[in-house]
Parts: structure tokens; C-alpha cells; sequence
């Protein structure tokens, strides 16, 4: 596992109203504790972000299916955002996978906006590495396309395949990278620990193996990325109301086309080589 930093212990914000909790000998209540600490952020003006992720709280959510994430709420993502992003013409990306013959694309139901049971659009990108999208022989490593910071983690549960492994990365390119479907840590013998909220990625360092965790039977990784000018667009949007219906299973968070180079910029050439 090639990853720089891990920052432990990872801490939970209460969901218990009122419960107090601790920084540099402060108490804060639940509801203002993320907006007062991301104010002192700002003050501080510090050098890099090295310095400040240790000390941010990492924050857990549920959605209606019972999966839990562990991440920054989105003040925060802001924060970090401004402290490493860079200029796009100093930015290096790689593939995710490794082209090869076996890596492909899906070009009827995979593509970024192909319809899905309901009408609800595709919101990302489904790249195949095995004939049939079953099980690789061998697992199949993905790696980061980008430096950058780890922002949300979410772990599948063994007891069914309800809930994806997934992974999601801000880059230094302003840009949220989200890995979905990786596979557990019992589908080959040699895993790949899930990089955690806080770990601090370098292009090509370890995200996990090709899975099928989630709501799929195939094993394929999922790619989305997401940008904040495309969210503030869909939700001023007249039509954003019906378009949120539509997906209800994967809600509007400014996801792009990942082949699209004047949203996603130059990632859109590497990822169109697995066009076969």
C-alpha cells in the first residue's frame, strides 16, 4: 500500500443534539462546532495542508440504506480546496487502471447520462476489466489519477451487497474524484485496505481492487467526478426538482462527464483510450 499519511484516531461528531465537544480546550455544541472551527481555519492562515487535516473533525453520515460515510462536510471540503488546488497547467494525471486489452468501456449502459431502471441518468463512468464483467483472476489495482486528499470513505457490509465500498478524493485540481464498487478485503488474498477520510493521496498511490460491492452484480469501477460550478448550476437549474427525482439512488452533486474535456479538463484524453 503505497499512502503518505494516515491520520488517526478518526473522530465521529456526535449526532446526540447538545452533546459538547472538544478542541484545544473549547467546548462547542454539535450544531455550531463545523462553522466555528472551519472560522479558525481561516483565521490561521496555515501553510499547508499537511498542518490542518490532522485537525479536522471527520463527520459520519447515513443515507436511507443503511450505509454509513465518514468525511468532511462540505465547509470544510471549501477550506481545503482553496489551501490545494493548483494551477491546471501544473497539474500530472495517470489512468485509474492500467490500459490494457482487458479495460474497456460499457457503451450502452456505462457512459456518463445512459438511462437506468426509472429514467434516472448514469452519473459516472463504469469501466470493465474482464470479458462479461466477471471476477479478474487476478485482482485488478486502482490508483489515484490525481494528487490530492482523501474526503469520504464508505465501507460495504459483508452481510449483503447493499452498500458500496467507495472512496472519494478531492483533487488538486478542485475536483472530486469518487472510486465506487471496490472490493472487500475477502475477495482475493492480498487486500488492499480502504484509504480513509484524511489520508493524504499522491497520483498513483493504492485506492483498492476492481469489486462488485453495491447494488451490481458486475465488477467494474464506477468513476464519478464531481465539480462545485456544475452543482451551483443544477441546483439554480428550473428543472432541478424533477431531475432529483430521477435519481434517487445517486442525488445530483455536480457530477460531469469524465470523457467530457472542457468540464474535467485533460483526465478526459487518458480516459477516452479505453474506448475500444
Amino acid at each position: 500500500m503505497n499512502i503518505r499519511k494516515v491520520f488517526a484516531p478518526v473522530i465521529i461528531v456526535s449526532t446526540l443534539v447538545g452533546m459538547p465537544l472538544m478542541n484545544r480546550g473549547r467546548q462547542y455544541s454539535h450544531e455550531s462546532y463545523n462553522d466555528v472551527f472551519v472560522k479558525e481555519l481561516k483565521e490561521e492562515k496555515p501553510a499547508s495542508h499537511e498542518h490542518i487535516i490532522d485537525n479536522m473533525e471527520i463527520i459520519s453520515e447515513s443515507n436511507f440504506r443503511g450505509g454509513i460515510s465518514y468525511k468532511y462536510n462540505d465547509s470544510t471540503v471549501q477550506v481545503l480546496k482553496k489551501l490545494i488546488q493548483k494551477p491546471q497547467g501544473e497539474i500530472e494525471y495517470i489512468l485509474p487502471i492500467e490500459n490494457s486489452k482487458n479495460v474497456f468501456l460499457d457503451r450502452k449502459s456505462g457512459m456518463f447520462g445512459s438511462p437506468r431502471p426509472g429514467g434516472r441518468p448514469h452519473l459516472g463512468l463504469d469501466i470493465f476489466v474482464s470479458k462479461n464483467a466477471r471476477k479478474p483472476l487476478q485482482p485488478v489495482k486502482i490508483i489515484s489519477p490525481v494528487d490530492g486528499v482523501v474526503i469520504s470513505h464508505k465501507r460495504a457490509r459483508e452481510k449483503d451487497n447493499v452498500i458500496a465500498n467507495s472512496v472519494t478524493i478531492l483533487g488538486v485540481d478542485g475536483r472530486r474524484y469518487a472510486f465506487d464498487h471496490l472490493a472487500r478485503g475477502t475477495d482475493y488474498n492480498d487486500s488492499i485496505p480502504l484509504p480513509q477520510a484524511g489520508t493524504i493521496i499522491k497520483r498513483g498511490d493504492d485506492i483498492g481492487y476492481v469489486g462488485n460491492t453495491g447494488e451490481t452484480a458486475l465488477w467494474h469501477l464506477h468513476l464519478a467526478i464531481m465539480t462545485d460550478e456544475e452543482k451551483i448550476i443544477q441546483e439554480t437549474d428550473k428543472n432541478r426538482v424533477a431531475l432529483a427525482k430521477q435519481t434517487k439512488y445517486a442525488p445530483i452533486k455536480g457530477q460531469v462527464d469524465p470523457l467530457d474535456r472542457e468540464k474535467v479538463g485533460p483526465i478526459a484524453d487518458l480516459l477516452n483510450t479505453y474506448k475500444k
